[in-house]
Order: structure tokens, then sequence, then C-alpha cells
């Protein structure tokens, strides 16, 4: 630096801000042209009949805005991920170091078996992605087995019966256990801020989720282009069916906002309303999956109706179920996969409990009883929130009046 040159520190954080800003304004010119570009998409699901300026104009200006609310998205999840991640490798380090720790050697192989199981994850999420394996099912099972390697791993290190979980103390595959439950569930931790995050956005907005709901709803439009053989790519049906699972809890959680302000009436019904649609495109997903000669196209024509609803805010147009015989046979098919999956994500704690003790590993008195009451009280509960949509707010509801009833030792001291 020249003699005699001074150092404006107003000056330098000014000129990084205006450089940030340009990166900013960058991403949104970038995202905002993306979606600008589903246009023709669109535009072949519409009648030809319709208003195609006003919407084209419309089109334009809510891409511009939902590119803005997806780069300010991402922004805020990316620093709460890193933020995350960072809190997980720490806690990966303090929680291996205070419950496993022996030698270096042990954290040598506790470090190549947890990337061994990584690369086994990655392995098995491409199968899953070409068609190989079994669907969402396939993450459950990796999620579960890294999950179970943790309290596993914390029983056998300190049992001190039976005698063939002492022997298994001395086993070397036994710091590999140890690091990939400890990784899985510190991951698990760190992504809760980003998706609890993202269930607040949606389920407290003061306004209805057009931007989010135009960006899903544009990304489908993409995936749809069937390959040479006429069928959508295994790929793209996920992420359709993703992305359709997406729609409907924002519907759902979302679409309430129009009623702000209104009556309670007001309000029940237009979350029974969304509560509709919501059941309406989740129906679709079955449209992808099970998929027949014409129901591409149809799929396109419900995807565009949709999205026309979104941008014009007509939401009494907003999708409701069928009355066909195949809309039923399908939402039957559709009802009969989810509440299968709702039934084995219930059993699942339960089932591991009784499999813990069948195989005589017993917890010590009081972790018996309460884990007990805890995996019951799981499986009431999620079974309980599949019957009942509107299970979340009525829990909330009655915890609130309890919290008003003097019953508690602690209220009783207080008089």
């Amino acid at each position: 630096m020249p003699v005699g040159e001074d150092v404006n520190p107003q000056a330098e954080k000014e000129k990084q801000q205006a450089a940030e800003r340009d990166v900013r304004m960058a991403a949104v010119f970038a995202a905002a042209k993306r979606l600008d570009a589903t246009w023709p998409l669109f535009a072949r699901g519409l009648d030809p009949a319709a208003e195609t300026a006003w919407l084209r104009t419309r089109y334009r200006t809510v891409a511009v805005r939902a590119a803005r609310e997806a780069v300010r998205r991402d922004n805020i999840e990316g620093g709460l991920a890193a933020a995350g991640l960072l809190a997980a490798f720490v806690g990966v380090v303090v929680v291996w170091m205070k419950l496993f720790w022996t030698d270096w050697w042990d954290l040598f192989r506790a470090v190549v078996g947890t990337g061994l199981f990584v690369m086994l994850a990655i392995w098995a999420e491409e199968g899953r992605d070409n068609g190989r394996f079994l669907g969402g099912l396939t993450d459950a099972l990796i999620t579960a087995v890294g999950v179970g390697c943790l309290p596993v791993a914390v029983y056998v290190r300190y049992a001190d019966a039976p005698a063939w979980v002492v022997d298994l103390k001395q086993q070397g595959w036994m710091t590999a256990v140890q690091g990939i439950g400890t990784s899985t569930v510190a991951l698990l931790l760190a992504m809760l801020p980003v998706m609890a995050g993202k269930r607040l956005a949606d389920r407290w907005g003061r306004t209805p989720p057009t931007e989010v709901l135009f960006e899903l709803l544009t990304q489908i439009l993409t995936r749809l282009e069937p390959g040479r053989r006429g069928q959508l790519a295994p790929e793209a049906r996920r992420e359709i069916i993703a992305a359709l699972g997406r729609t409907a809890s924002v519907l759902r959680t979302g679409m309430p906002a129009v009623a702000l302000g209104g009556s309670s009436l007001t309000r029940a019904v237009v979350r029974a309303r969304a509560v509709e649609a919501s059941n309406a495109v989740t129906d679709l997903q079955l449209w992808i999956a099970l998929p027949s000669t014409t129901s591409h196209e149809d799929f396109r024509a419900r995807i565009c109706g949709l999205l026309r609803t979104v941008l014009t805010g007509e939401y009494d147009r907003l999708p409701v179920r069928e009355n066909t015989p195949e809309a039923i046979r399908r939402a039957w098919h559709a009802r009969a996969l989810d509440g299968a999956r709702t039934l084995v994500i219930a059993a699942l704690p339960v089932t591991a409990l009784f499999v813990t003790y069948r195989l005589g590993l017993t917890l010590p008195a009081p972790y018996d009883t309460g884990a007990s009451v805890a995996t019951l009280t799981w499986a009431i509960i999620v079974v309980l929130g599949r019957l009942d949509p509107n299970f979340s707010p009525h829990l909330s509801a009655a915890r609130d009046l309890t919290a008003l009833i003097p019953f508690s030792r602690g209220s009783n001291q207080g008089r």
C-alpha cells in the first residue's frame, strides 16, 4: 500500500455491501429468467380464449417475486445449514470422545466406518433414483440403520451383561457402529432448524404462498417432458411426486392465510377448503406413480389449471377430488399407500423396542418405562395425526387449555 494512503473502514464496508447486493441481484435475475422461461410450457395448457396478454404480464411479475423469495429463502437456509453442520461436527467430536473415546486408532476406524456408510448411502440414493430400489423406503431404512447404531453402540459400550454383549466391546467394527450412529443423529439434529424454518414459513405467512406455489408448479412443468419411449425418467417421476407432496403441504398450511382477520367460521371453511385442495393434489401423485395412456396430458392440464388459479388469485377454483371411477380407484390406492406408510412409521419405534427386549437387552430403570411410554405415545400421535388433519391445532389447543387448569403440583404450591 502506498505511503500516506488512508484506509476508510466505512468506505470498505459500503463497497462490500454493494458487492453483496450485486451478487444477490445477479442471483435474482438468473432465477427470474429461469422461472419466466417456463411460460411456453404453461401456455400449452391454456384455453385459447384465455386472456394471455394479462396472464403473460402477471406470469413475469410473479416470476420476479418468486425469484426474490427463493434467493432470500436460500440465503437463510444456507446460513442455517452451515451453522447446523458446524454444530453437528462439533457435536460428533464432543459426544464421541465423551462416550466412546479410547485411543486414536479407534477414532480412525470410526471415521473410516462412517465414510463407508456415507458412500453406501449415496450409492443407495443413486439406485433409488434409477428405480432399482424401494423409493422413499430406501431413505427410511438408511436413516433407521444409522440412528439405530447409536443406542446399540451406547448399550454395548456400557453394558455389564450378558457375556456376549460384553464381548462385542472388543470387536474392531464396533467403533464404526459408534461413528455411524453419532454422525447420523448429529446430522439429523442439524437439519431440524432448516426443516422447522420451512414449516413455520409456510404455516405463519401473512399472505397466501403464491411465490412458493408458483416455483413448485413450474418445477413440475419442467420435469413433465417424456423421454424417447414416451415415459418419464425415474428421477423426473420422483422429483414430480416430491414436488406434489410439497405443493399439497403448502396448500394445507399456507392457504388459510387468506382468511386472516375473518370470523372463526370463515377461517374454518377456508381451512377445510385448503385441506380438500391439498388432498386433491396428493391424489395426483398416483397419476405419476401409476400412469395411464392419457394421464400425462391430463396431469399437465391440471397443473396448468392450478397454476392459473395461483396467478389470478381465484382460490375458489382450487382443485377438488373427483368422483369418477378412475379417480376413486386412484384415491383408494393413494389412501391405502399413505395409510400403510403411516402404520409403518408408527410401528417402527415399538417394533425396535420389542426386538430389543426379545434379544435380552434391557434398559436400566427408569429408562425402560420411559422408552415404552415414548414409543406408545409416538404411535398414538402418528395415527391420530393421520386420521385427523387438524390434530396439531387440536393438540395445541388442548395443551393450552390444560395449562389453565390448576391441578399441577406447582400450581397447588403457589396457592
